[in-house]
């Protein structure tokens, strides 16, 4: 991850965090200290709910945008390289069964061309009963349900999730800023977005 995007991945948890225990700590401000000085009796304290909102717009702006610029790239890469191996193993496994055996690994296009050409299944084969007892090859088309590849794509998404750093790195952010607009910002608590614009 660059420099940056950790940057603004780390505001965006600071802020949520602030938002998170002013919400389950019923904040009720009255007296605020910043850099050493101490404000106290406020005429308008929800402008410090204001601000925090704010903020937290801003900081999920900032990190989408890194996200996206520097980040991209690399989460879709480990999620290609994840569906690929899960998924590539089973359709190599029905291949050879559907060629009896004599299946050619290194002509499977894979999964991601296996959904381009409308789930078909294209591949090579060897055929040992060749004119003049020589070897051919054949190519080979199976028609493969979405349903039988159910499995693999679950089980790469859940080592996706569970099993690399992207839940932490790059899904965290997002859901717990979610979590916060949703709940926090939609709930009775008087810093909750709802109760500051009615």
């Amino acid at each position: 991850m660059t420099e940056s995007f950790l940057r603004q991945r780390r505001n965006l948890f600071i802020i949520n965090g602030i938002l998170l225990f002013a919400f389950y700590v019923k904040v009720d401000i009255s007296k605020f200290t910043f850099a050493g000085v101490t404000f106290s009796g406020f005429g308008n304290p929800e402008a410090i709910y204001y601000f925090l909102w704010v903020i937290l717009a801003y900081f999920f702006y900032r990190f989408s945008l890194f996200f996206i610029e520097d980040e991209m790239s690399n989460f879709t890469s480990r999620w290609v390289s994840l569906m690929d191996t899960s998924v590539n193993s089973k359709l190599r496994e029905m291949a050879y069964n559907h060629s009896g055996g004599s299946f050619n690994e290194n002509s499977m296009l894979g999964y991601y061309q296996l959904k381009k050409s409308n789930w078909t299944l294209r591949y090579q084969a060897e055929d040992k009963n060749g004119a003049n007892g020589q070897y051919s090859v054949i190519n080979m088309e199976l028609a493969i349900s979405p349903f039988k590849v159910l499995w693999p794509q679950f089980r790469a998404i859940l080592k996706f999730c569970f099993l690399t750093s992207a839940l932490t790195n790059y899904l965290l952010p997002a859901l717990l800023t979610f979590y916060v607009v949703v709940v926090i910002g939609l709930s009775s608590w008087e810093g909750a977005i709802v109760k500051l614009f009615t």
